[in-house]
C-alpha cells in the first residue's frame, strides 16, 4: 500500500503534535520522517516513529529543548543538544554550518547531547540545496552485523590497545 506523500507528512505532523510539540516544530520533524521514508529510507523514517514517540513519552527526548552554541572558534563551533529530537537539532545545526560558510568560506559544527538524528543524508540534502558541500557523521553502539557476520560490530567505538 502507498501512502501519498502529503497525507503521511499531515498525519505525522498530527501525531507529533499529540505529543505536545509546538506547531513549526512538528512541520519540520514530520517534514524530515516523511523525506526519508519517500526518498527509500523507511528505516530511518516511517518505520523508526514509533520507537521516536516512545522516545518521547518516556522522557528520553525532550521535544522543546533546541540547541545552544556552548563554544566557538572562527569556524568551528560546539554545540549542546539538549536532548532536543535529534533531527531537528541536525538540521538546526546544519543550518548554522550553512550560515558560517556563507560568512566564512567553511563552517564546522560538533553537536553533543542529542539522540537520533534519523537520515543522515537529509543533512547533506539540506547543505547541497543551500549551495554549500555538507559533511556529516555519528558515533553509536554497534548496531549491525557486517556483510556473513553474525553480531553487530558497525557503528562501535573504537577501544585502545595498550
Amino acid at each position: 500500500m502507498r501512502v501519498p506523500y502529503l497525507e503521511l507528512h499531515a498525519e505525522l505532523r498530527r501525531a507529533l503534535l499529540k505529543t505536545g510539540f509546538e506547531s513549526g516544530r512538528a512541520d519540520v520533524c514530520a517534514r524530515l520522517i516523511a523525506d526519508a521514508s519517500r526518498d527509500g529510507v523507511p528505516s530511518h523514517g516511517l518505520n523508526f516513529f514509533p520507537r521516536f514517540v516512545k522516545m518521547i513519552r518516556t522522557g528520553v527526548v525532550d521535544i522543546h529543548a533546541a540547541p545552544v552554541r556552548v563554544a566557538a572558534t572562527g569556524v568551528v563551533e560546539r554545540w549542546d543538544g539538549r536532548r532536543g529530537p535529534g533531527n531537528l537539532n541536525a538540521f538546526s545545526c546544519m543550518e548554522n554550518a550553512i550560515a558560517l560558510a556563507s560568512a566564512q568560506g567553511m563552517g564546522c559544527i560538533a553537536l553533543a547531547n542529542t539522540n537520533h538524528w534519523m537520515r543522515g543524508g537529509s543533512y547533506g540534502w539540506q547543505a547541497a540545496e543551500a549551495g554549500v558541500i555538507g559533511l556529516c557523521w555519528t558515533n553509536t553502539m554497534p548496531n549491525l552485523a557486517p556483510w556473513g557476520a553474525s553480531e553487530p560490530r558497525i557503528g562501535g567505538r573504537v577501544r585502545a590497545s595498550r
